[in-house]
């Protein structure tokens, strides 16, 4: 049972609150892009008439500000915006092999 360790859940309660919110926006943001994918981002959902390019761009919104809110609570390890920086450069270049094999 080595492998078990004891995990304890974070105190800070505006923390607790910042990840609980980034839980719940990055959950909401799956969902449109599973819609999307299953329907199609240039159709709508079929219920509220709302297009999913529209629910999409309001959910992107909502994790940005998630996001933007941890940042302000949270002190990231330096290093975060040069990661982010490098993992964009690769989708820019696996954007480029997606196109060079339609």
């Amino acid at each position: 049972m080595a492998d078990i360790t004891l995990w304890l859940p974070e105190n800070d309660l505006i923390r607790r609150q910042v990840l609980n919110k980034l839980t719940e926006e990055s959950g909401e943001l799956l969902q449109i892009v599973g819609r999307c994918l299953a329907q199609g981002i240039d159709k709508a959902d079929p219920k509220s008439g709302k297009p999913n390019i529209d629910a999409l761009a309001d959910e992107i919104a909502d994790m940005m500000a998630a996001v933007a809110w941890l940042r302000e609570v949270i002190t990231l390890p330096p290093g975060t915006d040069a990661r982010t920086n490098r993992k964009l450069s690769g989708f820019h270049e696996w954007q480029g092999l997606l196109e060079a094999a339609q």
